[in-house]
């Protein structure tokens, strides 16, 4: 294995990744049930998508697997319509399902926040537009402030300012919220692609490093902006375009490492 900082010339990436996404043009999607995004596919109402895909992100850490068992086992206790569900407000469907760190109480307790919002706000577009004033990070952060909570265990999904935290679960939530094509629904106006930072988890920090694209060796929010302006040298317009295809095709199933190696050579699409 080789430990030397690789770096590809971004033009070289550009074509790489527009010729990947052409041949796959249509065939993302087919993916989808390997990825949390898949259960706000479920529904057809944008209120209804918003708040699945705010619980689907909100639960993407970990084992992929682990994560796609535990959304299933949720959505399977919400009777139709999620935001009716959460309406009601009688969350004892919930009882017994717990996740990592979350305990049942602490799912409860989102979902409590959940339904303050729908009751206040209308919908997580309606809360998020008025905080918004073109700093995704400082809207995140005022969600808390906003929503008067103080539970340390809440701050897990609402969290508190801090300058390292990448918020890769909500930036990932971001991503389908704002973005437009087979795997993100672009039902939020009012942020532009341009605008979004990369949700950088496991895979695509790995792949980040082998392309050289950061030589940073955490995951911080740091990385985050670095990567972020990599990749808008790549697409302007739309930084994240390539997200899904890298973490899908180039992390998942290539396995990569975060550095070039032979074994490389014939498999990935960067080698050739």
């Amino acid at each position: 294995m080789s430990s030397t900082y690789r770096k590809v010339p971004i033009n070289f990436l550009k074509k790489v990744l527009e010729e990947s996404l052409d041949r796959m043009k249509g065939s993302l999607s087919e993916r989808l049930d390997r990825d949390p995004v898949f259960f706000p596919h479920l529904y057809e109402d944008n209120k209804d998508i918003e708040f699945a895909a705010f619980i689907a992100a909100q639960f993407a850490y970990g084992n992929a697997n682990q994560i796609i068992d535990f959304l299933r086992k949720l959505y399977l206790r919400i009777d139709g319509e999620i935001c009716r569900f959460i309406k009601k407000g009688k969350f004892d469907k919930l009882d017994g399902l717990y996740y990592r760190f979350q305990k049942t109480e602490d799912i409860k307790d989102l979902f409590s926040v959940l339904k303050a919002i729908l009751d206040n706000y209308g919908s997580l577009g309606e809360l998020f537009s008025s905080l918004y004033k073109g700093d995704l990070r400082r809207a995140i952060f005022s969600l808390q402030r906003e929503l008067g909570i103080f539970s340390s265990k809440l701050f897990f999904f609402f969290p508190l300012e801090s300058p390292s935290n990448p918020l890769k679960r909500w930036n990932l939530f971001l991503r389908w919220m704002v973005r437009k094509d087979e795997v993100d629904f672009g039902i939020w106006q009012f942020i532009l692609p341009k605008d979004l930072l990369i949700p950088l988890d496991t895979h695509i920090f790995k792949i980040s490093r082998c392309l050289g694209l950061t030589r940073r060796k955490t995951k911080d929010a740091k990385t985050v902006l670095e990567v972020t302006e990599k990749m808008k040298l790549i697409c302007p317009e739309d930084p994240l375009r390539y997200d899904f295809f890298l973490c899908h095709f180039v992390g998942i199933d290539k396995r990569c490492s975060g550095f070039p190696e032979d074994s490389c050579k014939g498999r990935c699409v960067f080698y050739g």
